[in-house]
């Protein structure tokens, strides 16, 4: 099968995981307030969430789904639940920093990664605590399974063979880490942490406040 036919949903794709969004929020955080490979590590996190939400949307788990809408509704109380109290946390912790000090990291890469967001659990280790908290902040969001359900509906060749199907899936899940990847990378630039840390506090208060907005919006009406 060509890959002409694949061209709409990749782009479609594309447009999509640049928008802004908890995604990104999460990954650029991680990045700017610890370092780029917290980033990358939230990143991978963020990846493995959209797989799973694609491999669901793949094979039909979306008309499951519409079938019981208590699961559905289910699902977005327990994803709202997770942000709000996130943001929550990221809040919390911000109101308890105490004043920046006046020397900078020099190099982004040197930053602690105890500086980042605050942990689902704070007792984890740090590496699988960033990218634990990219995959949570991905499932909470199910209104993904409809949107990939909807989007391989349309777009997807009907025909497509199980080979080609997860070579998309690969290719959409390559175009997803390059993109988190770069954020992580540009938003660890040193420039970027030294003017993160100067203005952490509010930033902070700001991130934990857009969190809880979007947990909020989640909340079944």
């Amino acid at each position: 099968m060509s890959w002409l036919p694949l061209l709409p949903l990749l782009g479609v794709w594309i447009l999509v995981v640049m928008s802004p969004g908890p995604d990104f929020l999460i990954v650029l955080r991680y990045s700017a307030g610890g370092s780029r490979r917290s980033g990358v590590r939230a990143a991978a996190g963020v990846v493995t969430g959209i797989g799973v939400w694609a491999v669901a949307g793949l094979f039909g788990v979306t008309v499951l789904v519409q079938r019981f809408e208590w699961l559905y509704t289910t699902a977005r109380v327990a994803g709202a639940l997770f942000l709000v109290a996130f943001g929550v946390a990221t809040i919390r912790a911000a109101r308890r920093q105490s004043p920046p000090a006046d020397s900078d990291t020099a190099d982004g890469d040197t930053a602690s990664a105890d500086d980042a967001a605050p942990a689902v659990n704070p007792h984890g280790p740090g590496r699988l605590r960033e990218w634990r908290a990219g995959l949570l902040t991905n499932l909470a969001n199910p209104k993904a399974l409809v949107f990939f359900g909807a989007l391989f509906a349309s777009l997807l060749p009907h025909r497509t063979d199980l080979v080609m199907r997860a070579v998309t899936l690969g290719a959409m899940l390559a175009v997803a880490f390059a993109w988190f990847s770069a954020v992580a990378f540009l938003a660890g630039s040193p420039w970027i942490t030294r003017g993160y840390r100067r203005l952490k506090k509010r930033l902070d208060l700001l991130t934990g406040g857009l969190f809880v907005g979007m947990g909020a919006l989640l909340i079944p009406r």
